[in-house]
């Protein structure tokens, strides 16, 4: 999902695929991806549209490489939500998926993709994501990924998100001998760590836990 040791996978191929990725990829365009990612170094990349009519794709698949999956539960968490990323792709082409144009040029710098309906249209994807189709999956048993919070603390200022709505989120001031809920900007001005972590709405899941630099 990113880059990170203590994230399951290796080094190899994509490097990472998170959710984002996975929605941003163009498949009925492949040269348009090097705008809107990287290659598996992180390094951007130019490449053009081939000179060849568009190829005719019959559908797509989503591969889950299993070197490091031993239980069902980490196949589970392999594989959702990412699953539904790969779907929303297989069965929709967005407003900001282009044509295929021979000779048209793509890298991070080309500007030809349209951002404002690429951050739209995946807002609301992942907002639906959270509040409402990781419900069903919890339902179901299905052990799926809870991403963890991104965090800052700025003068003694706890700040945290998540990248999936709906998705509650924690703060331990003791090393995780204890959790308090968090919904606004907290003072944790005093502690000496602190870690955050993220927790499925029925709160049977929880998402790794990230320790914040205290600034």
């Amino acid at each position: 999902y990113e880059v990170n040791p203590e994230e399951r996978g290796y080094y190899w191929a994509a490097r990472f695929n998170s959710v984002y990725k996975v929605f941003t990829f163009a498949p009925e365009n492949l040269a348009q991806n090097a705008e809107t990612s990287t290659d598996r170094d992180g390094n951007n990349m130019t490449v053009t549209t081939p000179d060849v009519p568009m190829p005719k794709i019959r559908g797509i698949q989503g591969q889950t490489w299993s070197e490091t999956i031993r239980t069902d539960e980490q196949y589970f968490e392999m594989a959702f939500p990412r699953v539904l990323a790969v779907a929303e792709r297989a069965w929709h082409r967005a407003s900001w998926e282009l044509d295929w144009s021979p000779g048209v040029q793509y890298d991070v710098e080309s500007g030809l993709v349209p951002k404002g309906e690429l951050k739209d249209d995946y807002d609301g994807f992942v907002t639906a994501l959270g509040c409402r189709e990781v419900p069903k999956l919890e339902k179901l048993k299905i052990t799926y990924r809870v991403p963890p919070p991104g965090a800052v603390i700025d003068s003694g200022i706890l700040t945290a998100n998540s990248e999936l709505p709906c998705t509650s989120i924690m703060y331990s001031v003791d090393g995780g001998n204890s959790w308090s809920d968090y919904s606004d900007p907290v003072s944790v001005d005093g502690a000496t760590s602190v870690l955050v972590k993220s927790a499925s709405s029925n709160g049977k899941l929880d998402s790794r836990l990230v320790p914040v630099s205290m600034n």
